[in-house]
């Protein structure tokens, strides 16, 4: 016969009832000081200060900055070439130009400092599949030249010089050398003009 879970003295009562209402209780008053793993671990992100992206602080970042914006490109006569806009991305740590040429071409470069090899590179790539990279770099003033090296990796190839003339204007040459950078011939040599105020501040929406 199974045994009776009724209560001997009132029936109603289940003998199981009381034992699980004080497992219950118990859990309640644990749970109420064992925090979630998951809790911890959000609280001490929450407490803890708040650091600085590492860019945001390291001023070689920034010594492109002059290029950020919206931009109008014309050669050094005024006639039209296109429009670029250069925006900060990587919580400040990059650019990244967008390209529009008035012919429809595009392209995309993405700029930063390297901090292991102390050099500015640009990684350069067109819609037609065209890539170049600009692995090394130096200041010239206040211009910023990227610098193309032959296969060896010894001898120049090629420069691309970026040269603020004042602050709505930014100068872009690009020259090729076929003697080692014993001489130099201009590829193109481009004009940014700043569109407006409010075009820097948009090249800065996507850090």
């Amino acid at each position: 016969m199974p045994m009776s879970l009724s209560h001997p003295i009132n029936p109603s009562e289940n003998r199981l009832a009381r034992p699980r209402a004080a497992l219950l209780l118990l859990a309640m008053v644990f749970g109420a000081f064992i925090t979630p793993p998951q809790a911890a671990q959000g609280q001490s992100a929450a407490s803890a200060p708040q650091r600085p992206p590492a860019c945001t602080t390291e001023p070689e970042r920034h010594r492109f900055d002059f290029w950020l914006g919206e931009w109008d490109v014309t050669t050094q006569g005024g006639a039209p070439v296109g429009s670029s806009v250069i925006q900060s991305v990587s919580r400040g740590c990059a650019l990244l130009e967008n390209w529009t040429g008035r012919g429809g071409g595009q392209g995309k470069s993405l700029n930063a400092y390297n901090p292991r090899l102390h050099q500015w590179q640009q990684f350069w790539i067109g819609a037609d599949g065209g890539v170049t990279e600009y692995r090394s770099s130096r200041v010239d003033g206040p211009s910023l030249v990227f610098l193309v090296n032959d296969s060896t990796g010894s001898i120049p190839a090629a420069r691309l010089t970026f040269t603020p003339i004042d602050s709505a204007t930014v100068r872009q040459h690009s020259e090729t050398t076929p003697d080692g950078g014993k001489s130099w011939v201009t590829q193109y040599d481009f004009y940014y003009h700043r569109r407006s105020a409010s075009g820097a501040g948009a090249g800065n929406g996507m850090n």
